[in-house]
């Protein structure tokens, strides 16, 4: 993107009314990127909260910024449709890597998106 260019989420449309293409790789590091950040800024804040630097409101403000931007990316994977077979195997490895590393979970509409078969084929849901 351009300097110029408004910064736009994964999947906006533009002005033109096309979506932006955003590959699976992409969304998948800006997400690693995110979680990285928010290991880095719970590390820092809880510096600065042991040392009395910042209220507890203040601390858990900082944090829920940081989780809400992990939140998105995780998000913009789930919903991502996978443009072939390739793709859909590398989402679904990504996401069963990521719920396992967190222990997460995903709610049925976040499953259904996540097993969701490529673009070219109709998709089978999970009731």
């Amino acid at each position: 993107m351009s300097a110029s260019a408004p910064e736009r989420k994964a999947g906006q449309k533009e002005e033109s009314g096309e979506e932006t293409a955003v590959s699976l790789c992409d969304l998948m590091e800006r997400h690693i990127a995110a979680q990285l950040a928010t290991a880095d800024a719970v590390r820092a804040w809880d510096e600065r909260r042991a040392a009395s630097e910042v209220t507890n409101v203040a601390y858990a403000n900082r944090l829920l910024d940081v989780a809400r931007d992990e939140e998105a990316g995780r998000l913009a994977i789930v919903n991502y449709r996978p443009r072939g077979d390739r793709e859909s195997r590398l989402k679904l490895a990504y996401m069963a890597a990521y719920l396992i590393a967190t222990r997460g979970t995903l709610n049925p509409n976040e499953m259904n998106s996540v097993l969701e078969a490529p673009c070219d084929r109709p998709s089978t849901s999970v009731s």
